[in-house]
């Protein structure tokens, strides 16, 4: 009975989880650019903090998976703590910097940013593990309480920066990184996995050195490395036009404002996907939808590209349904698949990661076209990205059954 009752709430306790992960997201990633150009910063160097919080992330990941896979490490539950904490005394430091110093501005948003990119795979481990070991977890449903969470701060806090100004972005940041804190506080994560730790006694020792190397993970799962590197493009398309949305919405004719309502736009369009993955799982595999994602990001960055005003601009975002809607939802699922318990904390980090690596690279490729050449010619990049991983994902997916 006490299970039961603990499977029953768990979806609950998981939503506020992903929901205040996406309160943070929006607020760190969504708002990056408006905060950091009005601090006086360039486009150029915006890509630069990002970018470097990119590589941090991706340096430390891997470690860190590595260490959560070994069943003497701390529990996930925790080592998301410690992260979470780090986040929100990086938030407060970034509050108290506010006009005081451009260098110091431009460091803390960075650790805000590294933190957020760090926990991406590790809030979803949260969720798998305990599907794995048979909860009645609603994955899909928690992700899209999760996009409700950053379409109502993304419309809050572009009516907020209009008017209060610019320092409701630290303020939003604070607030989101405390309350995820609280969520995963209170969050029921059972850290027990039987099946992994029996793979791992089987083990040879020289066997479980090569498990926490990116290579040897790599070669054991080739097909997967190929769709890692389609989704890294795909990634590069979404964070171009997500991170660098402010400059596209300016040279489209609006502000701030207009930044908050297509960010809340787009997560209340991507919600139905999310809400009813469970049911459209039945229908098809994971990797049906995670081919179809990539053909929708990529149609979306072209349509970016072809928009000729705001109003049409935002129409574009309908397009939102099946592209994030779906990639933020169907690889965590086709990783879980296809991937051996074994290597499940590090399948989701990797998964991570390539979101990570796309962050570094369109950062700094965003930033500097955007001074050189204009938003149209970074819209020209997202689009060739997005249609080179739309392929590359289509053609190496593997099939999963429903």
């Amino acid at each position: 009975m006490k299970t039961q009752r603990k499977n029953r709430g768990i979806t609950f306790a998981y939503s506020l989880v992903q929901g205040f992960f996406w309160m943070s997201f929006a607020a760190v990633m969504g708002f990056s650019s408006v905060y950091l150009l009005d601090c006086g910063l360039t486009s150029s160097q915006i890509g630069l903090v990002l970018a470097a919080s990119g590589i941090m992330a991706f340096i430390i990941q891997p470690v860190v998976a590595d260490y959560a896979d070994q069943p003497s490490a701390f529990s996930l539950k925790w080592i998301v703590m410690i992260i979470c904490a780090l986040a929100f005394l990086a938030s407060v430091l970034l509050f108290v910097a506010y006009r005081k110093s451009v260098i110091l501005t431009g460091v803390f948003y960075g650790c805000c940013a590294v933190s957020l990119q760090l926990l991406m795979p590790f809030i979803n481990s949260l969720g798998t593990e305990m599907l794995s070991q048979g909860a009645r977890l609603n994955w899909g449903l928690a992700r899209g309480i999760g996009s409700v969470a950053y379409a109502m701060l993304s419309y809050v806090m572009g009516i907020l920066t209009a008017r209060a100004g610019i320092i409701a972005v630290p303020v939003g940041i604070m607030a989101g990184y405390g309350f995820l804190i609280t969520g995963v506080l209170i969050y029921p994560f059972d850290r027990k996995r039987e099946g992994a730790g029996r793979v791992k006694e089987r083990m040879p020792e020289a066997e479980k050195r090569k498990q926490g190397k990116m290579a040897a993970f790599l070669r054991k799962y080739p097909r997967f490395a190929a769709v890692l590197g389609g989704t890294v493009l795909l990634y590069i398309s979404h964070v171009l036009l997500n991170n660098f949305l402010y400059q596209i919405i300016q040279a489209k004719g609006g502000g701030s404002l207009e930044v908050g309502f297509v960010m809340s736009l787009c997560a209340w369009v991507e919600l139905p996907p999310m809400f009813l993955f469970s049911y459209m799982l039945k229908k098809a595999g994971s990797d049906v939808w995670y081919r179809l994602c990539g053909v929708f990001m990529a149609v979306k960055a072209v349509a970016s590209l072809l928009a000729p005003s705001l109003p049409v601009y935002y129409l574009v975002q309908v397009l939102q349904l099946a592209g994030w809607g779906l990639i933020a939802i169907a690889p965590v699922y086709y990783v879980n698949r296809v991937i051996g318990k074994e290597d499940a904390i590090k399948g989701q980090a990797y998964l991570g990661m390539s979101y990570t690596v796309a962050t570094v690279l369109a950062s700094l490729a965003g930033g500097w076209l955007i001074d050189l050449a204009g938003v149209q010619v970074m819209l020209m990049v997202a689009s060739l990205a997005g249609v080179a991983g739309a392929a590359v994902v289509i053609g190496f997916t593997e099939r999963v059954k429903p």
